[in-house]
């Protein structure tokens, strides 16, 4: 396969046509790989060595930009739906090529002409680290890590060592070691790749209330649809059975406060006297220039606050210089106990990112409890990406996996 990659016959023909080929197959890896159909993930892996196959640096970058483009395709159409009229018609396109060119730039910088093997052991790691980790790493999404869930299910950490290693002997095979490495990469994905949700306890109550921005300078507008959404909410979630715990999609209890809370105190006892627990995404506001940390809350037997979002998304609601917005919390572990586990908290724009997905992973959560509020993108590629680096990562460390969608 990857002898066929390399397409030796074009070789002949001037090397532009070879660059575009490059590029082109790239931008084709970005949308196949990544999906809501997990098998085609693995393909992501391919990318380091379509970026060690460039003929030149302006190339390399190219197919990485193209890369990235094909992955984040939904960006243009999601961005101004969730930024509304007040967007300006070009400011979903401009996202999507300005974190494209962000992500393809160090693969760009790394590229070598004269690659060797020692030259791609450290070239690759730096490529993939620098494209995972912040600051680069704040839009890190579409990382070729993410495909050790698929090649190398419950491997762990070695699944990534074992994943670094393949892609590492794509890139530095030469002769007949190309064809064997490529035999590894289709035989694990030939055993390894099926679809299919990893194991799950608990419950995960999928939503569809469309258009869910909460914003109480909406005034009337606002408080009457977070009354709507929660009454319905606390009607499904005192029919839950006994010894249960439920997982509600993102921020769709709105505002947690005083008042909130006393409207869901009843809804909360009944379900501490079944021993359940209700886990519901809201805001909560800590200072008075509105800054709000974007939250899990606990209603019932393990009642509380339990789990801050981290990496929230970039300008939409992370502005760092704005007097509203919400509150980053870069290095907490990501964990938090219900029910005597430890598990690990990934909400909505988490979920498209490497490292925290890593942070918390390496503190040996039981389980991944991972909602979202994907209204603004039912229409795009993006909760379907959302999805399948979830099970990605679940698969991955061999633990259960519960998302919750408003869509």
């Amino acid at each position: 396969m990857t002898t066929a990659l390399r397409l030796y016959y074009l070789r002949a023909k001037p090397a532009d046509v070879y660059g575009l080929l490059v590029i082109a197959l790239a931008g084709a890896v970005g949308v196949a790989a990544w999906g809501d159909y997990l098998p085609l993930l693995a393909f992501s892996a391919l990318l380091p060595l379509l970026w060690a196959e460039a003929p030149s640096r302006m190339i390399a970058g190219l197919a990485a930009f193209a890369y990235y483009l094909g992955a984040a395709r939904g960006l243009p159409t999601g961005t101004i739906i969730f930024f509304g009229p007040e967007a300006p018609g070009y400011f979903g396109v401009a996202v999507w090529l300005a974190s494209s060119a962000l992500l393809a730039a160090p693969w760009a910088a790394l590229w070598t002409d004269r690659p060797t093997p020692r030259g791609f052991a450290w070239r690759l790691p730096l490529a993939l680290a620098l494209v995972a980790l912040p600051p680069i790493g704040l839009v890190g999404w579409a990382n070729p890590l993410t495909a050790a869930g698929v090649l190398f299910p419950a491997w762990g950490w070695f699944g990534l060592l074992a994943l670094l290693a393949l892609m590492w002997a794509m890139c530095a095979a030469e002769g007949m070691w190309r064809g064997v490495v490529a035999a590894v990469f289709v035989a694990a994905l030939g055993l390894q790749a099926t679809q299919g949700e990893p194991r799950a306890y608990w419950t995960a109550v999928n939503t569809d209330y469309s258009g869910n921005r909460f914003n109480p300078l909406d005034g009337p507008q606002y408080f009457m649809r977070a009354y709507e959404i929660n009454t319905q909410l606390i009607g499904h979630a005192t029919a839950l059975p006994p010894r249960t715990v439920a997982v509600y999609p993102e921020s769709l209890v709105g505002y947690w406060n005083s008042t909130t809370a006393d409207f869901w105190q009843d809804a909360s006892d009944a379900l501490a006297r079944k021993g359940s627990t209700a886990l519901l995404g809201g805001f909560l506001n800590t200072d008075a220039k509105r800054i709000y940390d974007n939250a899990i809350i606990a209603v019932g037997a393990d009642a509380g606050v339990k789990y801050r979002q981290r990496v929230p998304v970039p300008i939409s609601m992370w502005r760092p210089f704005a007097q509203d917005g919400a509150r980053a919390h870069w290095f907490d572990a990501g964990i938090f106990t219900v029910q005597g586990r430890p598990v690990a908290g990934l909400i909505c724009y988490e979920q498209l990112l490497v490292w925290p997905a890593l942070v918390s992973l390496a503190h040996k959560p039981q389980a991944i409890v991972a909602p979202a509020n994907a209204w603004w993108s039912k229409t795009t590629s993006i909760p379907g990406i959302q999805r399948t680096a979830l099970r990605a990562w679940a698969r991955l460390f061999d633990i259960p996996l519960i998302a919750a969608f408003n869509q």
